[in-house]
């Protein structure tokens, strides 16, 4: 099976509430998944779940033939980029990018060749001693994009990323986060509202409503 990502019966309920209800699904090594449905359909629910930040009621996450339902975020090794960008404002592009390679203590020669590779991946060599407050929300997200690329994600995870963009950069963002999926052959979740977004960059798009998925299929389907 590979470095699949699995979600068996997966359900989160808060209190009465059913958020997300008895969900399954199997995404493939290197596979790009959109998940799309309007705002409260619960697809940012199963994210956070797949991710660790919300803990499952019923049923089972499993990645690498593993159930990881009891890691904590940090040793699932999972990406994640939100909409809100998350930069630190008070560190340049170069210091955003390295910080979580700092935080797994990498070595300082490695750490910078790596910084290095991803500036060169989305062409942000020029903007390396920039701060975030002097790039525009694009240019931030781009850089929001490659921090959570480089300490080399076996899943990234991208919460609505493009959302808060206008429709010229997204349409170039989203352009460029296929590309960067393709190139690097990684394992890609997608959350959207936006169904042209999910047709147009997924290999596989989940639509979702009321918490479950109502349909399963690639964009030509």
């Amino acid at each position: 099976m590979g470095r699949d990502l699995k979600l068996e019966n997966l359900t989160k309920r808060y209190g009465n509430l059913t958020a997300v209800d008895h969900v399954d699904l199997e995404i493939k090594e290197g596979e790009f998944i959109c998940f799309l449905g309007p705002s409260g359909c619960g697809k940012t629910t199963v994210l956070r779940m797949i991710t660790g930040f919300e803990t499952v009621t019923e049923g089972k996450v499993i990645f690498n033939n593993r159930v990881i339902n009891d890691l904590i975020p940090k040793k699932r090794e999972f990406g994640i980029v939100f909409q809100s960008y998350a930069l630190f404002p008070n560190m340049t592009v170069e210091e955003n990018i390295a910080f979580g390679l700092k935080m797994r203590k990498m070595p300082k020669k490695a750490l910078a060749e790596r910084v290095d590779a991803m500036l060169d991946l989305i062409g942000l060599s020029d903007w390396r001693s920039l701060y975030p407050a002097q790039l525009s929300g694009g240019q931030q997200q781009r850089v929001a994009l490659v921090r959570a690329l480089a300490p080399d994600p076996q899943v990234l995870l991208l919460d609505e990323p493009l959302s808060a963009l206008d429709a010229k950069i997204r349409l170039r963002l989203r352009a460029e986060i296929k590309r960067l999926q393709q190139e690097l052959k990684k394992t890609m979740i997608h959350v959207t509202h936006d169904q042209e977004e999910a047709l147009s960059i997924a290999d596989r798009v989940v639509v979702m409503e009321k918490g479950q998925f109502r349909q399963v299929g690639r964009p030509i389907d």
